[in-house]
């Protein structure tokens, strides 16, 4: 074997620039503030307004049968707000970042 071999140091710099650890631990905090405020817009303003257009109706208590569904629809809710965040959040930043070319060949 020709060469140094590196300290486990080393190897940990090198990983952690290699794969992109400290990004992947930003967007990782970013998500979960994220999921934390979408929750809570779904919770405290959609549900109510939703509520409140069809006739006072509190979504959490909805029932169909014995089916509890309203917690269902709000965490329905929830997540497609949260996916649209981060479609939004995908198609700007990674807009900016690819050609005109790689762009049509995505359809953006």
């Amino acid at each position: 074997m020709v060469g140094k071999s590196k300290s486990a140091l080393q190897e940990f710099v090198a990983f952690v620039k290699g794969f992109g650890v400290i990004g992947l631990a930003i967007g990782v905090v970013i998500g979960g503030a994220v999921n934390t405020l979408v929750g809570e817009l779904t919770k405290d303003i959609i549900s109510p307004l939703l509520g409140y257009v069809v006739g006072g109706v509190d979504f959490a208590s909805v029932k169909l049968g014995n089916i509890m569904i309203g917690s269902f629809v709000g965490s329905l809710i929830n997540f497609l707000i949260l996916v649209a965040v981060v479609w939004v959040g995908v198609k700007v930043i990674v807009g900016r970042m690819l050609t005109a070319e790689e762009k049509e060949k995505l359809g953006m």
